[in-house]
């Protein structure tokens, strides 16, 4: 009798090979012999499991939300927009003075509802997926949750219900409303900028405190090589046998104290960068060719910021998007710009049947062969048959916003009706189908006395491209 310790050993030997089900029982040469039979090979499985796309840790807003039970789809709340007029204080002997009253205003929240829809085969809940235990509905709850969170925490960012009816007002769109935006239009920033934006934000009338500087990982890398390159100290340390060059935590000194700069993930968007030509999601919704016009510089709007060094042929591509998922992509021909133009297309849908909530629509370089690798310039709503876009390059593409907050549970929240829970669908074949959902709505609930910086770039000195 072989011994269990030979065997063990006879087996790893056996897995060394190739990982599979089985290892083809015809050998090469074609001939199937007792003596020339390939050995079945068990499959392997490691016990550890190779992510390649984001995980938890790359979460930096959701957490910082404070999360308040919601009883009804709205919920209202008072907002002081001024505690009175600036009247003189000073009265005559006997007198009486001005009558002053505060200002307030109401503000409404509407609960938004997300799903996440996920199903396994009844074959996958008896395969080991990962190690010995085979648990495939945990398994993909766990990925479905990590999808559903990456999508929540974007449209926590960027969401904007004028563009998608389904969709929430996202924490950049509330900010911008109150009118605290600066435009770099491109540049790079830097921490004296920041610092004059905090000064500015602290003084009257916005008596703003940020506690946190929100930017996307490549614009704090932007900040620690300025730091690096510019700092007046030694950037260069050494400590515990290790050699460290630069910082990552990066602080700003405000007027009331340092600030933290916090790198989101999810800031530099997933959807940015334009997908395949004629690649089509879940549904097949599509729309023709956009035609093209161009407001030449003769008769150009004041609106338009396209200048000497923007100049060039720029293809657009169209995404139509919808509850249903994304449509087939779409590309213009290729339109001559020049300083003070403005670029509009009518986008008309061929597809009457299917559900497109809005489109996403990119942007090409200057004088590129295609579309291919265009970044996103804006969303629009879907107009219905027709939908005309207009570009005036108030929004680049390539840059990133910087969000200057202040998180506090006074200033910000979320309000939440339904945390995340996971419903059972029907079932109609040899599969398990179910929901991943959560109901909420995010409320910055004092807009004014925080920031928003459009168009930030970055500096790619060292060659990498911006």
């Amino acid at each position: 009798m072989i011994s269990s310790q030979n065997l063990a050993a006879l087996m790893a030997d056996l897995n060394k090979g190739t990982v599979g089900y089985q290892t083809p029982l015809v050998p090469a040469g074609g001939s199937q012999t007792a003596s020339n039979l390939s050995p079945l090979i068990p499959q392997q499985l490691s016990q550890t499991l190779s992510v390649a796309t984001s995980s938890m840790a790359d979460l930096k807003l959701w957490p910082m939300l404070n999360k308040v039970a919601a009883m009804n789809t709205v919920v209202e709340y008072n907002r002081v927009l001024s505690h009175g007029a600036e009247h003189s204080p000073f009265i005559a002997e006997g007198g009486v003075g001005a009558l002053n009253r505060a200002t307030y205003q109401k503000v409404a929240v509407q609960i938004k509802y997300l799903a996440e829809r996920r199903e396994i085969t009844d074959v996958a809940s008896f395969v080991s997926l990962v190690g010995p235990s085979a648990d495939a509905l945990a398994l993909e709850t766990t990925r479905g949750t990590e999808a559903l969170l990456r999508r929540v925490e974007k449209e926590l960012f960027f969401g904007n219900s004028s563009v998608n009816p389904l969709a929430w007002d996202g924490i950049i769109k509330q900010i911008s409303d109150a009118g605290n935006v600066a435009d770099l239009r491109g540049k790079a920033v830097t921490p004296n900028y920041l610092q004059e934006v905090l000064g500015s934000l602290y003084s009257a009338p916005f008596y703003g405190m940020a506690s946190h500087i929100l930017v996307t990982p490549r614009v704090l890398s932007e900040i620690i090589k300025q730091t690096v390159t510019f700092g007046r100290h030694d950037q260069v340390n050494f400590s515990n046998g290790m050699l460290g060059f630069g910082s990552n935590n990066i602080t700003i000194s405000a007027p009331y104290g340092m600030i933290p700069v916090v790198a989101c993930p999810f800031l530099e968007r997933h959807d940015r960068i334009a997908p395949a030509a004629g690649a089509s999601g879940v549904f097949d919704g599509s729309v023709v060719t956009p035609t093209i016009s161009v407001q030449p510089t003769a008769a150009a709007n004041a609106a338009s910021q396209f200048v000497t060094a923007d100049e060039g042929a720029y293809r657009y591509r169209v995404v139509p998007v919808g509850p249903s998922g994304v449509g087939v992509a779409v590309d213009t021909n290729a339109v001559s710009v020049e300083a003070g133009d403005r670029v509009s297309f009518t986008i008309a849908q061929s597809d009457a049947s299917a559900t497109v909530s809005h489109y996403r629509v990119y942007r090409s370089a200057a004088d590129a062969a295609s579309a291919d690798g265009a970044l996103l310039v804006r969303e629009i709503a879907n107009g219905g048959a027709t939908t005309v876009f207009t570009d005036d390059n108030a929004d680049l593409p390539g840059s990133s916003p910087i969000l200057l907050i202040n998180s506090g549970a006074d200033h910000m929240a979320y309000y939440q009706m339904l945390s995340l829970i996971r419903r059972p669908l029907a079932q109609i074949n040899s599969s398990y189908p179910f929901l991943l959902m959560m109901f909420g709505a995010p409320a910055v609930m004092l807009p004014s006395k925080m920031w928003i910086i459009k168009n930030a770039g970055v500096n790619p000195a060292q060659g990498l491209p911006a």
